[in-house]
């Protein structure tokens, strides 16, 4: 009997720790996802401007992934709870999904925070290229949520908790603090920066741009006309 819970620890930890060195690693070598063409003619937080570069899969690595295991852990977890209530087992597929959602999350977020540190926010600071409060709590808020993701992780591969009653709580405890966290994110990352204060300024070639890189000055589309005072200062110094 000890034989078996000792395998079936082995296996997701293995698993775990397969998996964040190889996020850890792809986070170190990959190129830089944070620059690139987004949406011009109006300011907007990093946090918008990550997702508008290298549509679809900046949307798609940054946020349909993340919401979609935070989604599925919270659903699955109901589910678990709802029959835990009615005196008998959640279905084996759900517990399973739930499990390796869990594992999954932890690699997940270690691949994004690392990249995101290592390109956007320490960048962003030493160049001055914030955007007021508003991207600051928007682009941390967003970070913060690999913290309780990471502690899933650990929760699965029952590297925490005293006993399955008590990971059990601080699982449905991690989920709550994830999609409160990704919500705040969402909301002052949808907001305009003006709102809090801030003053588009001059462009500048020393600054760290995750929505207004190199590449980015585009005729969209042959328009005439238009006002560009309010497009975001580019990284790349005019030719």
């Amino acid at each position: 009997m000890a034989s078996n819970e000792n395998s079936s620890r082995t296996v997701p930890l293995f698993a775990l720790g397969v998996g964040t060195l190889a996020a850890a690693a792809l986070a170190l070598i990959a190129p830089d996802l944070t620059s690139g063409s987004g949406m011009e003619g109006m300011p907007m937080t990093h946090y918008m401007g990550l997702l508008a570069v290298r549509q679809p899969w900046n949307l798609l690595l940054f946020m349909a992934l993340p919401v979609v295991l935070a989604e599925t852990l919270a659903i699955t977890e109901l589910v678990m709870l709802l029959a835990r209530r009615g005196d008998r087992p959640a279905p084996g597929w759900v517990t399973k999904v739930s499990h390796w959602a869990g594992l999954l999350a932890g690699p997940v977020w270690v691949f994004i925070g690392l990249h995101l540190l290592i390109t956007a926010v320490v960048p962003l600071t030493v160049h001055g290229g914030w955007r007021g409060p508003a991207d600051v709590i928007a682009v941390l808020s967003y970070l913060a949520g690999g913290l309780p993701m990471l502690v899933i992780s650990l929760l699965e591969a029952e590297l925490l908790g005293r006993d399955e009653t008590g990971r059990r709580r601080l699982h449905v405890a991690m989920v709550a603090v994830f999609l409160v966290v990704a919500h705040v994110a969402m909301i002052f990352g949808m907001l305009d920066p003006a709102v809090m204060g801030y003053t588009p300024t001059a462009p500048a070639s020393t600054q760290h741009d995750m929505g207004s890189m190199p590449g980015m000055n585009h005729d969209m589309g042959g328009m005439t006309g238009m006002d560009h005072s309010t497009m975001m200062p580019s990284a790349a110094p005019s030719k």
